[in-house]
């Protein structure tokens, strides 16, 4: 059932053009977030999402979302600020990324929810004060993995930017990872990207992963991994073009 609101809004184009720029100026920085894991209610565990997880504090974006990817938005229980989510029917999606600035890594440490510590490994990013000491982390991803298993060094904080090539009005997304197995591939990531020369279509794959361990245990988990396909110029002439290689020809 329409109540006023609703009535003089549809018949009033001039005013919902206002709305829809005024909602518009109105949007965070960031559209929403593209997650492989959701909170565990209980504070446990994450729980592993097989299908893309998307966050945003709009619930009009949440539709979008929805619309493009499936799924049904609904509202979390958090006190952050993207209380919207849905769980989509995909677990590859075309993004467009702007190029290899738009892929990061730093390391951080949080305790009881601050943040300790955060450093490139070798100097301090924050907070000002204390930008470009020496971290004294170690050299090597064992070390540091051990450290950060025994509470006493940072995890990896990984992001990609991007947007959605069929639903770019709706601005920036970003993935976000603690992981240590995607570091690997951000070399070649940035490399594909640096030769696009320019934004890039690509795929987000979120892929599951699951073998047995040489001591027995079972290992199961989500890993994102991204394909970078064609320069994006290329994709909105349908141009025919492979995918850029992640290591130059020889």
């Amino acid at each position: 059932m329409s109540d006023a609101l609703d009535n003089i809004f549809n018949s009033d184009p001039e005013l919902a053009e206002h709305a829809e720029r005024a909602e518009a100026a109105a949007r965070p920085d960031l559209a929403g977030v593209f997650r492989n894991y959701e909170a565990a209610p209980d504070g446990g565990f994450p729980i592993a999402q097989h299908e893309w997880m998307v966050t945003s504090a709009l619930p009009s974006t949440a539709e979008a979302v929805a619309e493009l990817l499936g799924g049904t938005p609904y509202e979390r229980e958090t006190e952050a600020e993207d209380a919207m989510a849905v769980k989509t029917d995909a677990d590859r999606v075309e993004v467009v990324i702007s190029g290899p600035d738009a892929v990061r890594m730093d390391f951080k440490q949080w305790v009881n929810g601050k943040l300790a510590h955060h450093c490139d490994t070798r100097q301090f990013l924050s907070p000002p004060e204390d930008v470009g000491v020496p971290c004294r982390c170690p050299g090597t991803i064992a070390e540091l993995r051990d450290r950060a298993k025994a509470e006493r060094g940072p995890k990896p904080s990984i992001e990609i930017d991007f947007t959605l090539p069929h639903a770019m009005d709706l601005g920036r997304f970003r993935y976000k990872s603690s992981g240590w197995s995607m570091i690997a591939d951000l070399p070649a990531l940035k490399g594909a990207l640096a030769r696009s020369g320019g934004p890039s279509l690509a795929h987000l794959i979120n892929e599951r992963v699951q073998y047995t361990s040489k001591a027995g245990r079972d290992v199961d988990y989500q890993k994102a991994t991204v394909k970078v396909i064609k320069p994006y110029e290329l994709a909105l002439t349908d141009t025919k073009a492979t995918a850029i290689e992640e290591e130059p020809p020889f």
